[in-house]
């Protein structure tokens, strides 16, 4: 496990692209919007040979971006791995994709490894949108009139917080046993296989443990109603337009990013149907308005998915050479120039 302080110290030196995302990068924020950033990285070389491993870094008081010092607002963060941003991008991840995606004037930071990657963006976009989009716009739409509970949301979140104190424990006892056989002067084959053994558990440990944090947000986010920092409770929400208008906006914004994926072959993340999606965010649509639009969509992306000429999947040869030459072009001084 990797002390998120430690990461701190390399980590603004090694990202290669760094965007806006949500509702700035949608075209539909508003003067008392949340600032939330993505972006990707490539860890040191420790991180690419050793036994340390990285995968992401989250932060909800993110401060290294234009405006800041003007608004004196964190931005909710979350830098991935390339690695990893690629893996989700494979499976087109909407978060990744949108990333790879999102209009220009919105990229804080790209160097000639961030623009590598933006610039096959395209081998990402598959038929798997159906499913990945999809899969997206029927949460949102789970989630319209659903209040979770407080009392359910306190016992769900202790009981995740005490899983994740067990593993945490687990884990820094399966590193210190890995660091044991590095303190030998020469290992044997059985010693190589019991570290390649101890590695896979560890890497176990850390997927479970990123479970459990992903888990957790999930449930505070319907606690507090997401990001709703500025305008009421999720419950509050709900109570004041009969549904939640936020997801709402994100369910049919889905909805139509997948269909001009699959039919068009193209991700737009600066809305072209932003005041739309404004006039439902601000409670002009009734929820079974909502709902009936949502069911239409969900039909012409079902159609879209079986008509659409996108291949099924990446091309896996051309994303793993992509990945080779980003990570081989990231060992030269020159590509971490702007």
């Amino acid at each position: 496990m990797v002390l998120m302080y430690e990461v701190e110290k390399w980590l603004e030196n090694r990202i290669i692209l760094k965007v806006y995302k949500g509702s700035h990068a949608y075209g539909t924020s508003h003067a008392n919007s949340d600032v939330d950033i993505g972006g990707v990285c490539i860890p040191p070389k420790p991180y690419l040979y050793g036994f340390y491993s990285f995968e992401q870094y989250e932060s909800k008081n993110y401060t290294n971006y234009p405006g800041y010092k003007k608004t004196g607002l964190a931005a909710d963060t979350v830098i991935y791995g390339l690695h990893k941003f690629v893996k989700l991008a494979f499976n087109c991840n909407p978060n990744i994709i949108e990333t790879l995606f999102t209009d220009r004037t919105h990229v804080l930071h790209c160097n000639s490894l961030g623009r590598m990657l933006m610039d096959n963006s395209h081998l990402f976009l598959t038929r798997r949108a159906r499913h990945s989009f999809g899969g997206y716009a029927f949460s949102q739409l789970r989630r319209l009139t659903n209040k979770l509970p407080m009392e359910e949301s306190k016992s769900k979140i202790s009981k995740l917080t005490e899983n994740e104190k067990n593993l945490q424990i687990y884990a820094v006892r399966l590193e210190h046993k890995i660091t044991q056989y590095f303190q030998k002067e020469q290992l044997t084959q059985d010693d190589i296989q019991d570290i390649l053994n101890l590695r896979s558990e560890l890497a176990s440990v850390e997927q479970r443990l990123a479970a459990i944090e992903e888990d957790r947000a999930e449930i505070e986010r319907l606690m507090r109603g997401g990001n709703h920092n500025h305008h009421g409770s999720h419950a509050g929400i709900i109570e004041k337009y009969g549904y939640d208008v936020k997801h709402a906006m994100h369910l049919i914004r889905l909805l139509h990013m997948g269909l001009e994926i699959l039919t068009e072959g193209e991700c737009r993340v600066l809305r072209p149907d932003n005041n739309y999606l404004m006039a439902i965010r601000y409670g002009k649509f009734t929820l079974d308005q909502i709902k009936q639009e949502a069911g239409k969509l969900f039909s012409l992306l079902d159609e879209a998915y079986a008509n659409s000429e996108l291949p099924d999947s990446p091309d896996a040869e051309k994303v793993n050479q992509l990945l080779i030459d980003i990570t081989e072009a990231s060992f030269a001084d020159a590509a971490w120039e702007t």
